[in-house]
This record gives C-alpha cells, sequence and structure tokens, in this order.
C-alpha cells in the first residue's frame, strides 16, 4: 500500500491510523482542538491522518492520551522468541 507521497507503508500503520481516526471522530474532537492540546501544528496532524507523515511514536501517544487512549505492544500469536 501506498501513501499520498508514493511512499510504501505497512498493513500495521495503516490500520494503527485508521482506528486512531475512528477514536478521534467518535470523541468529536477536531484536529485544531487536538493539536492545542498537545501542542502541535494541525497540520501535522492532518498529514498524519493522510497518510503523507509518519508521526513520531511520541506526539502520537501524546494524541492518544490527549483521547484519553495509550498504545501497548502486544506479542503476535503464533510468534516464537
Amino acid at each position: 500500500m501506498k501513501n499520498m507521497n508514493n511512499e510504501i507503508i505497512n498493513n500495521e500503520e495503516y490500520d494503527l491510523i485508521c482506528k486512531y481516526l475512528k477514536i478521534r471522530y467518535e470523541s468529536n474532537m477536531s484536529q485544531r482542538e487536538l493539536a492545542s492540546k498537545i501542542g502541535i501544528a494541525q497540520s501535522t496532524i492532518a498529514r498524519m491522518e493522510k497518510n503523507m507523515h509518519s508521526m513520531s511514536v511520541g506526539n502520537f501517544c501524546k494524541l492518544l492520551s490527549a483521547l484519553g487512549y495509550k498504545l501497548e505492544i502486544i506479542k503476535k500469536e503464533g510468534k516464537d522468541e
């Protein structure tokens, strides 16, 4: 899968952004409100939502926190260490 800049993105990244968008829409929070809450530019959120920009993990965690969520790492089923 490719983003708007014709860069290849993986399905996990795409799924993560889709889940985040669902949460943001359900919370009725605009990009502008969310950006103001965490101190980043609204355009940074817009680019990430359009798969044009990979946001830092730190900023993505701030977005989730502002929406009342957190990011966790979960081991895939069937994967040995």
